[in-house]
């Protein structure tokens, strides 16, 4: 069990990291080292392995994603020179107050309703299902795209 709290922290770091550094590599692209060896890239979590995973892991995840939000709001109040509306503070913002177990639930409804979506990212489904819709501005304090319909002729 704290093996796999660990594992899965570890991946919510990475994957946050990724996402607020701007340079993600694609899933499963091989990357030389330094070394010159050739190691795979972490896969992103998607709909189908979180449809796959039981409670304690997705608890696990979602406490690893809490985390690094927590990490870089301290990091942000010793450094207040670093202070910016990255994706991690937007991801804070829009998660802020909810339980864990709320999150979860939120994401399982959304791949359980869109089963044609179960390639997406685990964290799309956040940002866009939870976080996205609480947001006055988006990353960069940039304006949030609005849901235009389609008129009809």
């Amino acid at each position: 069990m704290l093996s796999k709290i660990v594992r899965y922290c570890g991946i919510a770091v990475v994957i946050a990291g990724l996402a607020s550094g701007g340079t993600a590599l694609a899933a499963g692209e091989n990357t030389l080292s330094e070394t010159g060896n050739a190691s795979m890239e972490m896969p992103v979590l998607t709909g189908t392995q979180w449809r796959s995973l039981d409670q304690e892991s997705k608890i696990a995840f979602i406490w690893g994603v809490g985390h690094v939000v927590t990490i870089e709001e301290h990091v942000v109040q010793r450094h207040p020179e670093l202070k910016r509306a990255d994706f991690t503070a937007k991801l804070a913002e829009g998660l802020r107050g909810m339980p864990m177990n709320s999150i979860i639930q939120q994401v399982d409804s959304y791949y359980q309703a869109n089963p044609l979506d179960n390639d997406w990212p685990v964290m799309r489904v956040i940002w866009r299902e939870i976080v996205k819709p609480k947001l006055k501005t988006g990353i960069a304090d940039a304006p949030l795209e609005q849901n235009v319909q389609p008129t009809s002729p």
